[in-house]
């Protein structure tokens, strides 16, 4: 019967495992992915910078240019290259947009494993409570099944009072012949 009342805590213990095996590689597989969605982010936002530097440095000539020659075809490179500028600007924003998430998202999983870690902790301590309380409850039915055994013996006390009262009847007579015995030796006395 104690390893029917042991298998449930094993196999609680096995899926607690099991539990934090899964939340362990899903924590790594996160790590990995936000990890790499980082490295892509910080990529991404220096190929940004690098275009930004080459498009001012084009910015820089056309203006050059456009001060010594100003038509409107250089004035239409000119727009072009402020355009240029202004989205690599808003590409650069972006991949630091898609970094702060990353870390966001690296936080998150962060708490999410300290709370499985927290539940899988209250699953082992409850684990725990049911051993020692699966072991002192046959104690308890033991001394139930001592208590049982000695009401037959009062029973058979019960029987044997009867049997007490005979010798009862012969205290009684040993005092009447007590009473005796005094007179028989009040007689020696007075001889």
């Amino acid at each position: 019967m104690t390893n029917k009342k042991l298998d449930p805590v094993a196999l609680i213990r096995k899926e607690i495992e099991s539990l934090e095996n899964k939340v362990e590689q899903l924590r790594e597989r996160l790590m990995t992915d936000a990890n790499k969605a980082i490295e892509k982010a910080k990529a991404q936002a220096e190929r940004a910078r690098d275009k930004l530097k080459v498009e001012q440095a084009k910015l820089g000539e056309l203006q050059k240019k456009a001060k010594a020659k100003m038509d409107s075809r250089i004035q239409k490179q000119v727009d072009r290259a402020h355009s240029a500028v202004s989205s690599a600007k808003e590409l650069e924003l972006d991949a630091k947009a898609v970094m702060i998430m990353a870390k966001n998202q690296l936080a998150e999983l962060k708490g999410d494993y300290q709370r499985a870690k927290a539940l899988a902790k209250a699953a082992q301590d409850a684990a725990k409570s049911f051993d020692t309380k699966s072991k002192t409850a046959p104690k308890k039915a033991a001394a139930k099944k001592v208590a049982s055994k000695p009401a037959p013996a009062k029973k058979a006390a019960v029987k044997k009072a009867p049997a007490k009262k005979a010798p009862a009847k012969k205290a009684v007579a040993k005092k009447a012949v007590a009473k005796k015995a005094p007179a028989k030796k009040v007689a020696p006395k007075s001889s």
